[in-house]
C-alpha cells in the first residue's frame, strides 16, 4: 500500500510539470529564488557575461577619463569661452546664443565620452536593460507622473514663448532653446544606450535632470538682465507689459526647476528595487 501511495504522489507531481514549465523556468535547486513575471534566477544566470570576468589586479585606470571628461566639459567653457565670447560680441542676445551653443556642444561631447568610458569599464555585465529593470521595480503611478513631467517640460516653455513673443520677441526663444534641446538630447542618449543594451542607462536621466537646473539658472540670469536694464526706464504701459512678460518667464523657469527636482527624486525612488510589479503602475 505504501508503494502505491508513493506512485500516486510521483504521478501527481509529474502531471503538474507542464504548467510549471510554461512561462516560469525551474530554479535548479536555488534556495530563495523568486520569479517576477518570468524574471527568474535561471533567466538572469543564463545571460552570459560579455567578456572574461574582471580581475582586479589586471584593471586599468581608464575609468578616470569618464569623470575628467564630464567635469572638463562643464568647467572649460566657463573659464575659457565666456570671456572670449563677451570680448568678441557686444549684443547681449548674440552673446547668449553663442555661449549657450558652445556650452551645450561641449557638455554633450563630454557626456558622450563619459558614457562610452563608463560602458567600457562596466563590462562584463549582465544584460540588464531599462525594460527588464522595470519588471522588478516600480512605483504605483510612476509612469503617469513621468509622462506628465516630461510633457510639462516640453509644453510649458513653448507656451511661454508663444505668450511672451509679441512683447519680448527673439530673446524668449534664446532663453528656452537650450532646455528644449536638452530634452531631445536625453532621448537620443537613452535610445543609443538602449540599442547597446548598456548597464549605465540610469546615469542619463540623473545627469540630465541635474544639468537642467543649470540650464534654467542660466536662462533665469539671461531674463533678469533685461529686468535690470528696465530699472531706470520710464514707467510706461509698454514697460509694465514687458516687465510682466519677463517675470512670467522667470516664474516658468522656477516651475520647471521644481518639476525637474520631482523627476529626479521619483526616478531615484524607482531605480532601486521596491516590489514586484504585478499590475500596471
Amino acid at each position: 500500500s505504501c508503494t502505491r501511495e508513493v506512485k500516486k504522489i510521483v504521478c501527481a507531481s509529474g502531471s503538474n510539470s507542464n504548467p510549471i514549465s510554461v512561462g516560469v523556468e525551474p530554479f535548479r535547486g536555488k534556495s530563495g529564488s523568486v520569479s517576477f513575471h518570468g524574471l527568474t534566477h535561471q533567466l538572469v544566470e543564463e545571460n552570459k557575461l560579455m567578456s572574461a570576468p574582471f580581475q582586479e589586479e589586471k584593471g586599468s585606470l581608464l575609468w578616470v577619463l569618464a569623470p575628467v571628461a564630464l567635469i572638463c566639459s562643464l568647467i572649460v567653457p566657463q573659464f575659457f569661452f565666456s570671456n572670449a565670447i563677451e570680448a568678441f560680441f557686444k549684443d547681449e542676445t548674440l552673446i547668449e546664443i553663442v555661449s549657450s551653443f558652445s556650452f551645450e556642444v561641449m557638455f554633450y561631447i563630454g557626456l558622450g565620452m563619459f558614457l562610452l568610458v563608463t560602458d567600457h569599464v562596466q563590462r562584463p555585465y549582465l544584460q540588464f536593460s531599462a525594460k527588464r529593470w522595470g519588471l522588478i521595480t516600480g512605483l504605483k503611478g510612476y509612469l503617469t507622473s513621468a509622462f506628465l513631467s516630461m510633457g510639462f517640460k516640453v509644453i510649458a516653455p513653448l507656451i511661454a514663448v508663444y505668450v511672451t513673443w509679441p512683447v519680448l520677441g527673439f530673446p524668449t526663444l534664446v532663453a528656452v532653446a537650450p532646455f528644449l534641446a536638452g530634452c531631445a538630447a536625453q532621448f537620443a542618449f537613452e535610445m543609443a544606450l538602449e540599442k547597446r543594451q548598456s548597464s549605465c542607462w540610469p546615469l542619463v536621466p540623473i545627469i540630465f535632470e541635474v544639468y537642467r537646473l543649470y540650464q534654467l539658472t542660466r536662462a533665469t540670469q539671461f531674463i533678469q538682465h533685461f529686468l535690470l536694464l528696465m530699472k531706470d526706464s520710464p514707467r510706461t504701459p509698454e514697460m509694465f507689459e514687458r516687465g510682466g512678460a519677463l517675470i512670467g518667464m522667470i516664474g516658468t523657469f522656477q516651475a520647471l526647476a521644481v518639476v525637474c527636482l520631482w523627476s529626479l527624486m521619483t526616478f531615484l525612488l524607482r531605480l532601486f528595487p521596491s516590489r514586484p510589479v504585478a499590475e500596471n503602475y
